[in-house]
């Protein structure tokens, strides 16, 4: 038997890489949809670009020549019709998420983002109370108590040498609130003016997904804790003792009718304190695992939630919110940033008017939010599906063919047909719908309510307080925005603000 040579292998590879090559490129299914040859043939490029952080922007750019519809993989197509984000998301049989596309689980068990239909659907049900109506009543005082401080924060360093950061606080004031609302009491970042270690643990891992997602893509899975720094290693199990400890203090406090996220699960959880993952034994039997489709949720369940639960509901709000703030200090929308404020400053006669509920009826504002989400959508990328196809929202968002003026801020389009602006009638072939920061279907985001009302509560409070500008020092001359890369969320750097008491009368 005649062997195979080391050049003899390496010419079948090339060969073999070729035959591929052209395969995918004339004969392979989607051979006919427009997209770069190079992404055609091979992973390898969109692998670089989302390790790289610069996939949405690579994504725009390619939109932009090929136009709605792009191959972007062998196997994938991109889309920014508003048409493909109702077929994709809001289907009926849902289609399932892109396991290659989801984040590892830690203890095994998949939380919401990953989890199979029926799971979904159970988780949402047990959630759902706290972005009631009557939950989001509940929570008020808790909300406006943690703005407050914020507030008397900034206040405490208006007019000092020292810009702010205001993304930092944004970041402290929305996971201060998500503390308070998943696990019973803040993280205290406010309060002591500095990050909680499990929340930078959450932010870093969220970082590292897509590049182990990438790794594992190429079938390399056994490479990652190879590569892994052993720091990353020591927080990822430091979080875990963390979110374990949270979440079992959680379930002893037992159900407390305060409208916050974990009452629904553990009012049905069997264990210690109302919490628990095993029915109580019989006498003379041993304990049987509960039935996972039985209406509640395991301790197991309620662990792989907890991270996510916490990410999904403040670094969101706190990336929009740092987003809108920039947008509205830029020299060329002062006039819009002035407008918001006297829209607030006219609308409340008193601090104490300003709630959750009252802060509804700020139409400017939420054009401004939406206008902002537009722009900066906070989860730029939405979820592929096993049929590998997405909806591209960052791309879809700047696109012209479905926003006049895409790249510019205007909130007033938003008032186009509210009869509270006049003029906007350049704005009438806008596809609204395209504008999907929260998703659609089955698996939209279930905290979309409260994440407005907190938003505006947030920007209504401080614009009531203060007047801001950005610092000549530290942000002159650069694009805050631009100089982001993209690892699921944004990478945002710091955003220099100076602070000072409004005067009143103005």
């Amino acid at each position: 038997m005649i062997g195979i040579t080391p050049l003899g292998a390496v010419a079948s590879a090339i060969l073999l890489l070729l035959l591929t090559a052209l395969y995918r490129l004339t004969l392979h299914p989607l051979r006919s949809y427009p997209g770069p040859r190079l992404w055609a043939v091979s992973r390898l490029p969109w692998l670089l670009s989302t390790v790289r952080g610069t996939i949405i922007h690579d994504l725009q750019r390619l939109h932009t020549i090929y136009g709605p519809v792009v191959r972007v993989a062998p196997n994938e197509l991109s889309y920014t019709t508003p048409a493909a984000v109702k077929t994709i998301y809001q289907s009926t049989p849902e289609f399932p998420k892109d396991p290659m596309h989801l984040p590892p689980f830690h203890n095994g068990v998949p939380g919401i983002l990953a989890a199979d239909h029926d799971s979904h659907r159970r988780f949402r049900r047990l959630l759902a109370g706290a972005f009631s109506d009557r939950g989001m009543r509940a929570q008020q005082g808790m909300i406006q108590s943690h703005v407050d401080l914020l507030v008397q924060r900034l206040r405490e360093r208006c007019g000092g040498i020292q810009a702010v950061d205001m993304c930092e606080w944004f970041n402290w004031t929305t996971f201060d609130v998500i503390g308070d609302l998943a696990f019973g009491e803040s993280f205290g970042c406010l309060e002591r003016a500095r990050t909680h270690q499990w929340i930078a643990g959450i932010q870093g891992g969220v970082k590292a997904i897509p590049v182990i997602n990438a790794i594992r893509r190429l079938g390399l899975d056994w490479v990652v804790p190879l590569l892994a720094p052993r720091r990353l290693l020591a927080m990822r199990e430091r979080n875990a003792r963390f979110t374990v400890e949270k979440v079992d203090q959680r379930r002893r406090w037992g159900a407390q009718d305060r409208g916050d996220l974990w009452d629904g699960m553990i009012a049905g959880d069997g264990g210690e304190g109302g919490g628990g993952d095993r029915a109580p034994a019989s006498s003379g039997s041993e304990a049987k695992p509960r039935d996972p489709t039985a209406g509640t949720m395991t301790r197991e369940e309620m662990i792989s939630n907890a991270s996510a639960i916490v990410l999904a509901g403040s670094e969101t709000s706190a990336t929009l919110l740092s987003g809108c703030m920039w947008l509205l200090l830029r020299p060329e929308n002062r006039l819009r940033l002035r407008r918001l404020a006297e829209h607030v400053r006219a609308s409340f006669a008193s601090e104490d008017e300003i709630d959750l509920i009252s802060v509804g009826r700020l139409d400017y504002m939420l054009a401004v939010i939406d206008e902002a989400l537009r722009l900066y959508p906070p989860v730029p990328m939405q979820s592929n599906r096993v049929t590998s196809v997405a909806f591209q929202l960052y791309a879809a968002c700047r696109s012209p063919s479905n926003f006049h003026r895409a790249d510019e801020f205007v909130p007033e389009r938003w008032l186009a047909d509210s009869g509270a602006s006049t003029g906007n009638k350049e704005f009438a072939t806008d596809r609204r719908e395209a504008l999907q920061p929260f998703s659609i279907g089955p698996r939209n985001c279930i905290g979309r309510q409260l994440a407005y009302a907190e938003m505006r509560l947030i920007l209504a409070k401080l614009l009531w307080h203060f007047d801001f500008e950005l610092d000549d020092a530290t942000m002159q001359g650069r694009d805050w925005m631009a100089e982001q890369g993209v690892w699921i969320l944004w990478d945002k750097g710091p955003l220099w603000v100076r602070v000072r008491e409004r005067e009143r009368g103005v």
